[in-house]
């Protein structure tokens, strides 16, 4: 009987593999594309951002999986902590310790 994390498991393998194909896919047509048109013409610049985008929310989507799986699936070592895209919180270094009310 399959217990619910390994279901979990088979869920986010599943979503991976698919998302992960869909980013690969996007990603090819891009470079194709830009070997037919040209990389520098017009045409290819006002679509190369969409696709671009596309690819950088599948990317998104894919490391949120990461954290909403459990740690020993197939994908979780693709995206581990020290790749998490968040920066450093931001240290306030002119504080002035004034009146604080009463």
């Amino acid at each position: 009987m399959a217990t619910v994390k390994d279901i979990k498991k088979d869920f986010c393998d599943d979503v991976y593999a698919e998302l992960s194909v869909m980013k690969t896919r996007i990603d090819e047509m891009r470079d194709d594309l830009a070997r037919a048109y040209g990389a520098k013409t017009e045409l290819f610049g006002i679509f190369d951002r969409h696709l671009l985008e596309l690819s950088g929310q599948i990317e998104w989507k894919l490391q949120i999986l990461s954290h909403a799986c459990p740690h020993d699936w197939k994908g979780s070592m693709e995206y581990t902590e020290n790749t998490v895209s968040v920066g450093p919180v931001e240290k306030i270094e002119d504080f002035s310790p004034g009146y604080v009310g009463g």
